[in-house]
């Protein structure tokens, strides 16, 4: 090569069109470079072994190789290989540059055509191939695969512009081609999972051509899906990112359809309890009832006894262990319970039929029955596999209003109950259980997406449910504790809070106050104290027909009382209550997005109607932090919900305030609240 030779080189950006300058001094045994200019005070470093064609042709300044290559560029614009490789295609030889630009110019080709021609085939390879001997004719299946792919690409392009026309005046194409079907797949996996989803550059390539004041693409992603209905305004994306299925397969489906109630009802160590009088007790809707109560006044005792039966239903007995419905149960681990929606752990026909404790349907039960005073006092307890019948099902507003009309038809066994689970609660108080009795929220969204909100506090129904579940599953705990038998116990540190009790009035403060005292509950197969429920030893058993943990726990004891052997390991127990403990943690924190989402919309809706008919936009809110250099935490007075605030530095936890809801972002899930002065 000559000094200012124009060469012909390969770097990162690809094929370039240089001059060459000469060669770099190196030292022993490292492969000679040459300097080339690729521009205007522009040079490079290359081994020899990257130029690929040096044309002879001398180019004194950048002017004069500027004015080459951009004839060369010209040229290789407007190149068609296509005679010269009907002419070649059989040949099994490689060509060299310079045959192809023989056979297309006919004649000696010059150094521009050269480099034109070699700019041609590094950027198109329709045609030829380059197998680093010359270049080889592709078969003519493969030329006819290639052009059917750029053809593609012609028409996915143009696809692409015409959905993305569409999408800028909120509507779908009226016939959709599979390609644009496709785009709109990625756009709703780029709205659910943003940057993580594997498509999302192709997503945002569209959502980029469409006019937009947000930066947020991701959002910007959903709405236009909402345009055009795709999703709804309020669309649960929250389930399909956590990979939420609510169809079950239909191995489960079959299965539960085959199940066989009556061959359990007529298993013979069952004890039948159905003349006893028994009730179940939910909220209205409820339709999973897996645990009932019953009475029984035992006569002839120093002071008011009864025989208290809590009654879970065995869906241990009904669902085969390891079969399709308990591996898909396993899989989903509990019941989600949305505003919106359920989506079930067992398909419905177990969970809400041949499973729930119907009223006037004998089923299979595990009860627990125990000899109990007024005063709260255990006398005496038993654990069986039983048949009952439940003759009621009522709902807590309904026990609430019997509990305080003699007249009503289980008036009697209700106050009965009523008083024997407030002397449990004393007991457990004396025990220092952290009783705390926050308010619940519940809430409903109609057909016309409107949402309706209850606020459920701890009235005495709710209360004496609570209590004999906490009675049950610490009994079935000692049960296990005393036999060796391999469960999960859950376990709490007992915690320091006669301070905070003794400082802070009842209410919201004291209640995030002893939140942040009390530790993480622990899981462990070895029993241990619960300082907060104040009992020496406890497990959840009493809903198998929602948690499977609780399937898990009510299938080892069954399987005990009747072989006196356990159906699961201690390795199995330990096994499954860590997946548990972290599955159930997710499946809560996506039942409180949905719930805070749905609480939110509530809100909007309530400005909305102040701002048309002047209807007060102001809540009251009690202070739980206000830090110097932080935004205020409170919690609602007339709902149970938290909230971040601006507030003066002077303002003091405990104290109420009132704030003014001046917005919400219900794709963030945030509700802007603004501090009012009482002044105002």
């Amino acid at each position: 090569m000559q000094p200012d030779e124009v060469i012909v080189a390969r770097m990162k950006g690809g094929t370039s069109v240089g001059r060459y300058l000469g060669e770099e001094a190196t030292s022993t045994g490292q492969s000679k470079r040459i300097r080339i200019s690729v521009g205007r005070n522009k040079e490079a470093q290359l081994p020899v072994d990257r130029i690929i064609l040096a044309t002879g042709f001398i180019a004194t300044g950048e002017e004069e190789l500027e004015e080459f290559r951009r004839q060369a560029e010209s040229i290789a614009s407007q190149l068609n290989l296509t005679e010269v490789w009907e002419v070649v295609r059989d040949e099994a030889t490689p060509l060299s540059l310079g045959d192809l630009a023989e056979l297309h110019w006919g004649s000696s080709p010059d150094s521009a055509q050269m480099v034109a021609i070699l700019l041609h085939l590094d950027r198109s390879s329709q045609y030829f191939v380059d197998d680093k001997q010359g270049y080889l004719a592709r078969s003519k299946e493969s030329v006819e695969e290639i052009e059917a792919r750029r053809q593609r690409a012609i028409e996915n392009a143009q696809a692409s512009e015409s959905l993305a026309e569409h999408l800028s005046q909120g509507t779908l194409p009226p016939e959709m081609t599979p390609y644009q079907t496709g785009l709109i797949e990625h756009l709703r996996g780029y709205a659910v999972h943003g940057e993580s989803y594997t498509r999302s550059a192709v997503a945002r390539g569209l959502l980029e051509r469409l006019e937009s004041r947000t930066r947020d693409l991701q959002k910007l992603s959903f709405e236009v899906l909402v345009k055009v209905d795709v999703l709804s305004p309020d669309e649960p994306l929250e389930l399909e990112r956590a990979g939420i299925v609510e169809e079950f397969p239909k191995d489960s489906l079959a299965e539960a359809d085959a199940l066989d109630v009556s061959k359990i009802l007529e298993e013979p160590h069952r004890r039948d309890l159905t003349m006893v009088p028994t009730i179940t007790i939910d909220d209205a809707d409820t339709e999973d009832k897996d645990d009932a109560l019953s009475l029984e006044i035992i006569p002839d005792q120093p002071s008011p006894t009864f025989r208290i039966g809590i009654h879970i239903a065995d869906g241990g007995a009904l669902i085969p262990y390891g079969g399709a419905i308990d591996q898909e149960a396993d899989r989903r681990m509990s019941t989600l319970y949305l505003p919106e929606r359920q989506v079930t752990m067992l398909p419905p026909k177990v969970s809400n039929q041949i499973g729930s404790l119907l009223p006037d349907e004998r089923r299979a039960a595990l009860s627990l029955l125990a000899r109990v005073t007024e005063s709260g006092e255990v006398l005496d307890w038993e654990v069986m596999p039983s048949v009952i019948r439940s003759q009621a099902a009522l709902a807590y507003e309904e026990v609430d209003q019997a509990l305080d009309d003699s007249s009503h038809p289980w008036h009697q066994m209700l106050e009965s109950l009523n008083r024997v689970a407030l002397s449990l609660r004393r007991k457990r108080e004396e025990a220092v259980a952290v009783m705390m009795d926050r308010a619940e929220m519940r809430m409903e969204v109609k057909p016309s997406g409107e949402v309706e909100v209850k606020v459920l506090h701890q009235t005495a129904s709710r209360q004496l449910v609570a209590e004999l579940m906490i009675l049950s599953n610490s009994l079935m705990a000692e049960f296990c504790r005393d036999r060796d038998l391999p469960v999960a116990y859950r376990s709490q540190a007992r915690a320091d809070l006669e301070d905070v009790i003794a400082e802070i009035p009842d209410g919201p403060l004291r209640r995030y106050q002893m939140m942040r005292r009390l530790t993480p509950a622990d899981l462990d197969t070895v029993p241990a104290h619960h300082g907060g429920l104040g009992v020496p030893a406890y497990i959840q058993i009493t809903s198998p027909l929602r948690r499977y943990p609780d399937l898990v726990m009510q299938r080892q004891i069954s399987r005990f009382l009747n072989s006196g052997e356990p159906l699961y390991s201690t390795e199995d127990i330990a096994s499954m209550a860590q997946r548990a403990e972290v599955q159930l943690r997710e499946l809560g924190k996506l039942e409180d997005e949905r719930k805070r989402y749905w609480f939110l919309k509530y809100l909007n809706q309530l400005r909305e109607v102040g701002e048309e008919d002047g209807a007060s936009d102001l809540f009251q809110a009690v202070i739980l932090e206000n830090q110097p250099g932080r935004t205020a935490y409170l919690e609602l007075v007339d709902y149970p919900f938290r909230v971040r605030a601006e507030l003066p530095e002077a303002c003091e936890p405990g104290e109420t305030v009132t704030l003014r809801l001046h917005g919400v972002d219900l794709w963030r899930r945030i509700g802007h609240f603004i501090h009012v002065p009482s002044s105002e």
